[in-house]
C-alpha cells in the first residue's frame, strides 16, 4: 500500500479473512514499523482474539463487508490522491477504461458521507459498494476488495489510475464511457475467465 503511493502516515488499513478469523492493521502504527505480531485477529463481531495493539479503528467498515459479501476475503482501505480527489466533486465513475471495468465493477460510485470509523460509514459503503470491488468514500479515500490480498491491492492500484484518468480526461473534454452492455461483457469476463483463482 505504501510503496503503491496509496497511503501517508499511519492512515488507512487492510485486513484478511481466514476462516473464523480476520486479521487486522492495528489503528495509527506506522506501515515501515509493522510486523506480524503487531497484526490484531479478531472475530466477525469485532472480539478481539489476538494481539496486543488496538485494530484498526475502521474494523466496523471490514466487518460489514464481510457479512454482506461471501465472495471477499481481503479489504483495503487507503487515501490516494485522485480518488479522493473524485470523492470532493463526483458521485461515480463511469465504465471508461477496460482494465478499471473489469476489476472494479461497472462504475466505481461514491458512497454518502459517515463519520470516520462509525457503523453509519460501515453501512453506507457497503450499500455504494453494490457487488463491485472498488467504492470510494465521500471526503474520504478508497476501499478495495479482493478474493486475496493481491486482488484487493491490484483492484486499489487500478482504481487509482481509473480515477487519474477520469480527472485528466475531464480537463481536456468530453468522456467517452462504455456502454453497459459492454460494461457488464468486460465485468463478466474478468469473474468468468480471466483472473487466477487462488
Amino acid at each position: 500500500m505504501e510503496k503503491n503511493g496509496l497511503v501517508k502516515g499511519t492512515w488507512g488499513n487492510a485486513s484478511i479473512k481466514d476462516g473464523d478469523k480476520i486479521f487486522i492493521t492495528p489503528s495509527g502504527y506506522p506501515y515501515d514499523k509493522m510486523n506480524e505480531d503487531d497484526v490484531m485477529v479478531i472475530d466477525i463481531d469485532g472480539n478481539i482474539l489476538e494481539g496486543f495493539r488496538k485494530p484498526s479503528s475502521e474494523y466496523q467498515l471490514h466487518l460489514e463487508i464481510y457479512k454482506n459479501r461471501k465472495d471477499v476475503n481481503a479489504i483495503i482501505h487507503s487515501h490516494p490522491i485522485y480518488s479522493s480527489v473524485v470523492s470532493l466533486v463526483k458521485e461515480y465513475i463511469p465504465p471508461l477504461i477496460e482494465d478499471g471495468v473489469m476489476i472494479c465493477g461497472e462504475r466505481i460510485n461514491v458512497a454518502k458521507y459517515g463519520e470516520p470509523g462509525t457503523k453509519d460509514l460501515a453501512l453506507k459503503a457497503v450499500e455504494a459498494l453494490e457487488m463491485n470491488y472498488a467504492v470510494i468514500l465521500k471526503n474520504h479515500g478508497l476501499v478495495t476488495i479482493g478474493e486475496n490480498e493481491i486482488e484487493a491491492l491490484t483492484t486499489s492500484i487500478i482504481a487509482e489510475k481509473t480515477a487519474q484518468i477520469y480527472i485528466e480526461a475531464l480537463k481536456i473534454g468530453e468522456i467517452s464511457e462504455l456502454s453497459p452492455q459492454d460494461a457488464k461483457k468486460l465485468r463478466e469476463k474478468y469473474l468468468s475467465s480471466y483472473r487466477q483463482k487462488g
